[in-house]
């Protein structure tokens, strides 16, 4: 069973409410997380690598003494154990959250792959278990409190991200069943642009749901990050000339931008009291900005809205047979 595990390196607590960081052990999830530490929030790293978890506590620490830090086991690709993580949060001495920052994600180039409920990997990780952990979650998010998610301009098709494929949505039941046939990397990359695109319908759907709570709700485009590990699904090659290139590509590429920009960027939206009253919005770094035409689809977001619902029961009656 899944278990909020405290700190015992970190001081007393204080009167801030935790902010959760699903994907916290590297790349922005763990940059955002060592900012957000600097200026005092307490944080939930959501995490089930405990080697990888443990040496994030330390990066923070070193960046941040003193932090507070709890952990939470998640593995976002088994919605038994997202619901064990939930059950735990509510388990704490002090339950609340002051913010849900859904960063964890991962693209699939080398064929198809299902969850441990048998949904395709990419929709399942990147939406379906953050669904299920941020809905879960709600009765921990009182006013004044944030939820982000972090999406990305991939869903906005070629124009906008630099040759990425464009999503191909369809009922998002479809999108969830994995094809019966290898897929290519192009069909991975759309799978991808898919879930990202997920992540605007959520994130709009939520933010209609819960405006009269006074919670906010935002999705974040952290644009091109050549050094962080999204694309490790890739062969050594493109990982290793992916890597070497990261300090051309950022100077010369308008979507691309540092680790450290991204995380400051993406802080923001969980701390800045300007931002208070926005909800329902996309952001591409500091800029709010519209996402694509398609995102705004209401009849889409509830349907998707219905369908996560419906999968996230079905995956639970499966695991209480």
């Amino acid at each position: 069973m899944s278990q909020v595990v405290h700190d015992e390196m970190a001081g007393e607590r204080g009167t801030k409410l935790p902010v959760l960081v699903t994907g916290a052990s590297s790349g922005l999830g763990l940059k955002t997380a060592k900012t957000l530490a600097v200026e005092g929030i307490p944080l939930i790293l959501g995490g089930h690598d405990e080697q990888k978890t443990a040496a994030a506590v330390r990066q923070i620490r070193e960046h941040a003494p003193g932090a507070e830090i709890e952990l939470v086991d998640l593995e976002l690709a088994s919605l038994e154990a997202v619901a064990a993580a939930v059950d735990a949060l509510h388990r704490r001495e002090r339950p609340g959250l002051g913010a849900i920052v859904c960063n964890a994600g991962l693209q699939i180039v080398d064929g198809v792959r299902a969850s441990r409920d048998g949904y395709e990997l990419t929709f399942a990780v990147n939406h379906l278990g953050h669904f299920a952990l941020v809905t879960g979650c709600g009765d921990l998010l009182g006013a004044g409190a944030r939820v982000v998610v972090v999406s990305s301009d991939v869903h906005q098709g070629p124009r906008k991200s630099m040759g990425f494929p464009a999503p191909r949505w369809r009922d998002p039941r479809a999108l969830a069943t994995p094809g019966e046939n290898a897929a290519s990397d192009r069909d991975g990359r759309i799978a991808y642009a898919n879930s990202k695109l997920a992540n605007v319908y959520f994130t709009y759907e939520l933010a209609r749901r819960w405006r009269d709570r006074g919670i906010t709700v935002n999705a974040f485009d952290p644009g091109l990050m050549p050094e962080t590990g999204l694309a490790r699904g890739y062969p050594a090659p493109a990982r290793i000339g992916f890597r070497l290139l990261a300090p051309v590509l950022i100077k010369v590429m308008p979507i691309a931008r540092t680790v450290t920009r991204s995380a400051a960027d993406l802080a923001r939206l969980v701390t800045d009291p300007e931002l208070a009253q926005t909800t329902g919005e996309y952001f591409t770094g500091a800029a709010q900005v519209p996402s694509a035409p398609e995102s705004y689809d209401r009849d889409r977001a509830t349907r998707l809205w219905q369908v996560s619902e419906e999968l996230v029961a079905a995956a639970r009656r499966t695991s209480a047979e």
